[in-house]
């Protein structure tokens, strides 16, 4: 809920466990009271549904302070029950070979400890996917109209199964598909929402990878040690003496028990605390699965995000099936008449243009021959003419020949007068 500080007028988001309460402003120090929901004076967000959410357990890693204490009163317990059997082989071996066997029981304790309550956290899970989650009353199809009323009915589901890995993952994807209405966001919030509990669930078995781990070194730093304890007994055992020698070979013997003893131990706790732990996380896994497929099966094919605008509307038009078939069915006969009668059109339109191309190659083809017959006709009439003026002008050429033939005859049968051979030059008198 949104409220103002009367001191510094700065809007603050107050969370549902702290309404009714006075708080410290963070802006300016100032002390201001947070009204409760029932003196909201709006109605519309008194009736509407406060969606805040809810305090989100880690369901991966269990408790570490109060697995700790569980796994130190069971040790303390495992070992005070072994304590009327200490002379025995198995009491001998637990609690008569030192520290180190009492480090490997109870971080043996201790991880079992872990492994059954995250056995009992992913019992929880399971349960909570058998949840009806997409009531058929609120709808087919989950929309922009009706996602309101899913969200609703899961804040109405118990709180022991409500803080869930399923339903805290369906109701985070129905909040973003209320605020974003886009399928595709919705999908990949669940991909990675998916990758992040995946990662979460793998590092909660850290800690139990260092105890099987730790369990066989500490088997081995008790061999070391329940080595040189036998090793020392020797070097300060006094040979001559019979009472030294058997304590030596006393305390030779009682190294190289610590020391096989602890080992053993060790890797037995290390091989039985293997396969309960490969068993719990391959079920861990399988819920993990579960849930994804889910949300993938379930949640997204019921999310409609409206994209195609189009075909609702025109389902909406259609009253039945039936009739949007025969609809589809006509406008596909239509469709074919149309193109067959386009086809006609374009089949005639081709048959014009080839017979238009082909009367104009004729008209084409006769005027190139008029034009060949015409200019062979010009041509020889040219010729014809040439010849006829150049015999003309040889005749006339002949003429003029004969007659400078005769003149010349003439002029040489007379004889040229005296007088005109005197008279030379221009100026001659």
């Amino acid at each position: 809920m949104l409220v103002s500080c009367p001191h510094c007028q700065t809007d603050l988001d107050a969370t549902p466990e702290l309404y009714g309460q006075t708080v410290q402003c963070p802006a300016c120090n100032g002390r201001l009271e947070i009204p409760t929901v029932e003196t909201t004076t709006d109605t519309a967000v008194r009736n509407k549904p406060q969606r805040s959410g809810w305090p989100e357990k880690d369901h991966a890693n269990v408790n570490f302070g109060k697995s700790l204490l569980i796994g130190s009163a069971l040790t303390v317990g495992f070992l005070a029950c072994l304590i009327p059997f200490a002379d025995t082989g198995v009491g001998g071996i637990f609690l008569k070979r030192g520290w180190v066997n009492y480090a490997e029981t109870f971080l043996f304790i201790w991880g079992m400890t872990i492994l059954f309550m995250k056995y009992k956290l992913n019992q929880h899970q399971g349960r909570a996917a058998l949840l009806e989650l997409f009531p058929a009353r609120l709808g087919r199809e989950i929309n922009s109209d009706n996602v309101g009323d899913f969200i609703d009915n899961i804040y109405k589901t118990p709180l022991s199964l409500r803080d869930s890995l399923i339903v805290n993952r369906i109701r985070k994807a129905l909040e973003l598909f209320e605020a974003r209405t886009d399928n595709g966001e919705v999908a990949g919030f669940l991909s990675t929402q998916s990758d992040i509990d995946a990662n979460r669930s793998s590092g909660s078995y850290s800690l139990l990878k260092v105890f099987l781990w730790a369990i066989p070194i500490l088997g081995f730093i008790g061999t070391v040690m329940g080595l040189s304890v036998a090793v020392g007994s020797l070097s300060m055992g006094d040979n001559a003496d019979p009472e030294a020698l058997k304590a030596s070979i006393n305390s030779l013997t009682g190294g190289l028990g610590v020391a096989f003893d602890t080992t053993l131990l060790g890797l037995i706790l290390s091989m039985l605390m293997s396969f309960p732990m490969a068993a719990v996380q391959k079920k861990e896994d399988e819920t993990l699965t579960l849930i994804d497929a889910y949300c993938t099966e379930k949640l997204l094919p019921k999310l409609n995000d409206s994209r195609n605008s189009a075909s609702d509307g025109l389902l909406e038009q259609a009253e039945s099936i039936p009739q949007l078939v025969a609809s589809l069915a006509r406008a596909h006969e239509t469709f074919l008449v149309n193109l067959n009668d386009s086809t006609r059109m374009l089949r005639d339109t081709g048959e014009t243009l080839q017979t238009r191309l082909a009367a104009h190659q004729n008209t084409v083809e006769t005027a190139f021959q008029e034009s060949i017959t015409k200019l062979t006709e010009t041509s020889g009439e040219v010729f014809i003419r040439s010849h006829v003026e150049l015999t003309k002008t040889f005749d006339k050429i002949a003429n003029g020949i004969d007659l400078i033939n005769h003149a010349l005859r003439d002029l040489g049968e007379n004889k040229i007068p005296n007088e005109a051979k005197r008279k030379r030059g221009f100026f001659r008198r």
